[in-house]
């Protein structure tokens, strides 16, 4: 029974996420939405943003893939004046990738926006509604971080 009702649930999840994903898109305008950047490229500007100077060994941890991939994705946002790269002072093999005051503004700017978008869809809910909403949330999200998934 437990298999069968979180496969209708998935089911019905799949269904609404394309709507709420291009709910969102057409109400924001920045880098992400107009496809200059990816939702990789994306997860790595906020990860760097967030936690300042980071190792490419962190990245490519992050985001669960090889160092030459995550090596290709920064390049990309070196290119477009997004992110420093550098090599550290006593271990040359030890690299460290950095934001930009440009990736700052367009972090920022992708996030205010979704900030706004989130607060247009779901101010329908009741303010009981949104606590039970980010409860669940967060219940997935420490389930995620504590690898459970």
């Amino acid at each position: 029974m437990k298999t069968k009702n979180i496969h209708q649930f998935s089911r019905q999840v799949v269904e609404i996420l394309p709507l709420l994903l291009r709910e969102f898109s057409r109400r924001e305008d920045n880098e992400l939405t107009r496809g200059q950047i990816t939702c990789p490229q994306m997860v790595t500007l906020d990860y760097v943003w967030r936690h300042g100077q980071v190792k490419m060994s962190a990245l490519s941890e992050l985001h669960s893939v090889r160092k030459s991939s995550v090596t290709v994705l920064v390049n990309r946002l070196i290119s477009q004046k997004m992110l420093n790269r550098r090599h550290d002072e006593g271990d040359r093999r030890i690299v460290w990738v950095s934001i930009t005051p440009k990736g700052k503004k367009v972090v920022s700017q992708i996030l205010n926006q979704k900030q706004k978008s989130i607060e247009a869809v779901f101010c329908v809910l009741t303010a009981a509604e949104r606590e039970q909403y980010l409860s669940t949330l967060r219940k997935i999200q420490r389930s995620i971080l504590e690898n459970k998934i």
